[in-house]
């Protein structure tokens, strides 16, 4: 039998691994609604890239993509995962850069994404970025 103090100490453990347990859910669950409007339904690419695992699914993504900042451009998104996008852009933008987006999939549906240049590769008729998603920056 355990003491009191033994079982006290057990359930506050337990107690604060379900609290963590239940705001990773909730951190996940806000990530997923929030980029469930622009993946599209359906399988995931499990490609690799370079040899090494991917951190996240890709999804292949048929939308419009208008850069609002810095400066103006258009392209189409290549792929979306839950940390970022693929895109394919008409002009480059340096790593590290900040940039917010409109992402346009369907005529009657946008969303405007943040995301910071993680690398950039020029293209005969254009630009290939891959962007991570970050948070809006303050007003």
């Amino acid at each position: 039998m355990f003491a009191p103090s033994v079982f006290t100490e057990r359930a506050n453990k337990a107690l604060v691994n379900d609290q963590a347990l239940r705001y990773l859910r909730h951190a996940l669950t806000i990530a997923v609604d929030r980029l469930s409007s622009i993946l599209p339904k359906g399988g995931a690419d499990a490609a690799l890239h370079r040899g090494a695992r991917r951190r996240a699914r890709r999804w292949a993504l048929d939308a419009e993509v208008e850069l609002l900042s810095p400066g103006r451009g258009s392209g189409l998104a290549i792929n979306a995962s839950v940390g970022g996008l693929r895109i394919a852009l008409d002009r480059g933008v340096p790593i590290d850069e900040a940039c917010t987006l409109r992402v346009r999939t369907a005529p009657d549906h946008e969303t405007v994404e943040h995301a910071r240049v993680v690398w950039s590769k020029a293209r005969p008729d254009g630009y290939v970025l891959g962007l991570a998603f970050i948070e809006p920056p303050s007003a």
